[in-house]
């Protein structure tokens, strides 16, 4: 007698689970101990990322503002980035978690939201969070905090960095920074649940952070004040945790509007207020991109076709490139009240287009902040 059973291949396990939505996944969990195994395992977690990296998403934060104190809830939606008007793939969250005084660039599905001295690691796709312990911070002195990822060692990475600058008024009358007292912590974030500390790290660099920061390569960069008033790129190692500074043009000064955006898989800096729109309707804005080659800083000119007939007097900022580096991306002012919709430009065929997010949570009282390349994760599972 011929045995037609047959047991399927553990990997064809692992390939069909990775093909799966999140909210199936924590449902396949709850039913089978062999299927809970596999998810939680670190193997499933890098094809379940992989995966998701084929269909990253659009993720909108908002929050209510009021007399400039953010109320503690928060909405996340987010949408398939290819076709952001499709409400297929939509996911959505409401949090009272912590206010979101700060909000990171998402890594690898994973976002760093601060709120005055709390910090919360969030996975929005999963609903889940994770608090860090309460950072120190000096009397009267700011903080700003960086999101990023240590490849080698596969953990996450809080970079925090307090500053309380000092002055001193002179015979004249006139009020002078002196010095500037920076410092220095990294909070390590685990696939488990075991607790960690924060370690204070060295930095050589006298300097004041200015910007939000963008995670890329392995490495966390940010706008920065030199100790001489000199504007400068921060380049933080997320792996080795040194420090490095990149010089920049005269031009770029962080006291006006610029920004650091992912372009074409490298960084660059844009001025958010210097843009033209010509007779013809077109948009024209200049950015400076980081030839690592080189070593230098080149200037682009990029010029948007049919920009005024597209968006009116709708006030968008350019955020950069998404997938390979052939669409530009812009987001609205995240203040305004179109902060649910996207243009995405193909820089070849110079097709601009425009997408309307439907999304009934969200309202005009709301402070939207628009991020690309969010993708699906398991991390915090």
């Amino acid at each position: 007698m011929v045995n037609t059973s047959f047991e399927t291949p553990p990997e064809m396990h692992v390939e069909i689970l990775a093909r799966l939505p999140l909210k199936s996944l924590m449902k396949f969990m709850s039913v089978s101990k062999k299927w809970e195994s596999i998810i939680r395992g670190e193997q499933f977690r890098r094809d379940y990322l992989i995966q998701s990296m084929t269909r990253p998403r659009v993720l909108f934060v908002a929050n209510r503002r009021y007399f400039h104190n953010f109320k503690p809830e928060a909405l996340f939606h987010s949408v398939y980035q290819e076709e952001p008007s499709s409400l297929s793939s939509v996911q959505q969250m409401r949090t009272y978690e912590t206010p979101l005084y700060k909000v990171s660039q998402p890594v690898r599905g994973l976002i760093c939201h601060q709120g005055d001295t709390n910090i919360v690691i969030c996975n929005p796709g999963l609903k889940k969070f994770r608090n860090l312990p309460q950072i120190e911070v000096p009397e009267f002195a700011s903080m700003r905090s960086f999101f990023g990822y240590d490849e080698v060692k596969n953990v996450f990475k809080v970079l925090c960095i307090t500053q309380l600058v000092k002055y001193q008024t002179t015979t004249e009358g006139d009020i002078h920074k002196v010095r500037s007292d920076v410092g220095h912590q990294v909070y390590t974030v685990r696939s488990d649940v075991e607790s960690s500390s924060w370690k204070g790290i060295a930095c050589n660099y006298d300097y004041s952070a200015v910007t939000e920061g963008l995670f890329k390569g392995g490495f966390l960069y940010y706008g920065a004040q030199s100790n001489n008033d000199q504007s400068v790129v921060m380049s933080f190692n997320v792996s080795s945790e040194d420090f490095s500074v990149i010089e920049l043009p005269n031009e770029v000064d962080f006291d006006n509007n610029w920004k650091l955006v992912n372009y074409k898989g490298g960084i660059a800096l844009v001025d958010e207020d210097n843009f033209d729109i010509h007779l013809n309707g077109n948009r024209v804005f200049k950015i400076l991109f980081r030839n690592e080659v080189a070593g230098n800083w080149e200037i682009e000119t990029i010029e948007i076709p049919r920009w005024k007939e597209t968006v009116d007097n709708e006030d968008y900022h350019f955020k950069g490139t998404i997938g390979t580096g052939e669409l530009l991306v812009f987001a609205p002012t995240h203040g305004t009240r179109f902060g649910r919709r996207v243009l995405y430009c193909d820089e070849a065929t110079k097709n601009l287009r425009r997408f309307d997010i439907e999304e009934r949570m969200i309202d005009e009282d709301h402070i939207v902040r628009t991020f690309f390349d969010h993708v699906d994760s398991t991390w915090l599972m």
